[in-house]
């Protein structure tokens, strides 16, 4: 049975890769995920991601196929009229990429009793602004978001949130397949899998992703920021036929 170990940035980046070496679609492979990557200190000297990709045997009776999830649009901005935070957190939000070197235009795409919610078009390297696992990006709306609304009573503060060219929907669609590729490896093996390096948010995402699936369950172990997910099967051991 043919097969290709990979590396990359992302698990997504690494499957990608290999399918492109094997000449293959998504639907022709098994996917097993062998290392999530990883963030170092500081963000740097992290370690890649890592991923087995076989192709399916011939014969096989295939997979019932996973509808594909429709791809995130680009967030629209307001045209009307927006709140003194909105403004204000826009407008620190500018002055910021701007002491940066960053060349993006900051745009209010929510503006309610929930909060504010920024996305930033650009065309720079998104990843300056993102940075691993979205550090970069979480740092940024802290200090947006404190800095707002320092100047407001209490009961006037709202949410902030930050968004860089629609990348946190693009996120949640990668977390839910890593969320679904893990789940099928550990009803394959029989044995739990461990998902490290995620954000409280990266992690909610995944628990709910496989909220509905009945042969796992997921649970979180340890304390931040070593905090990690285990997916276990069910049955111990997979069924043979």
């Amino acid at each position: 049975m043919e097969s290709v170990e990979q590396a990359g940035r992302t698990v997504e980046e690494a499957v990608a890769a290999a399918l492109k070496t094997l000449a293959v679609t998504r639907d022709q492979v098994n996917v097993d995920i062998l290392a999530h990557e990883s963030r170092g200190l500081l963000g740097i000297l992290g370690s890649p991601a890592r991923v087995r990709v076989t192709l399916k045997q011939a014969g096989a009776a295939p997979s019932p196929p996973t509808p594909p999830e429709p791809a995130p649009s680009q967030p629209t901005p307001l045209t009307g009229p927006t709140s003194d935070l909105a403004t204000s957190s826009r407008d620190l939000l500018a002055h910021i990429l701007s002491l940066m070197g960053v060349e993006a235009t900051p745009e209010v795409i929510s503006d309610d009793e929930a909060g504010v919610e920024i996305n930033v078009r650009t065309e720079a390297d998104m990843g300056l602004l993102i940075g691993r696992h979205g550090q970069t990006l979480a740092a940024l709306q802290l200090i947006v978001a404190m800095m707002a609304n320092r100047p407001l009573p209490p009961e006037d503060r709202r949410r902030v949130i930050l968004d860089i060219e629609g990348y946190r929907g693009r996120r949640e669609l990668a977390l839910r397949d890593i969320a679904h590729n893990s789940a099928e490896r550990a009803k394959r093996s029989g044995r739990p899998v461990r998902l490290d390096s995620l954000t409280a948010r990266e992690r909610r995402i995944i628990h709910l992703a496989l909220a509905e699936d009945s042969d796992v369950t997921t649970r979180s172990e340890g304390e931040d920021p070593e905090r990690v997910i285990i997916i276990s099967p069910r049955s111990p051991r997979p069924g043979r036929e």
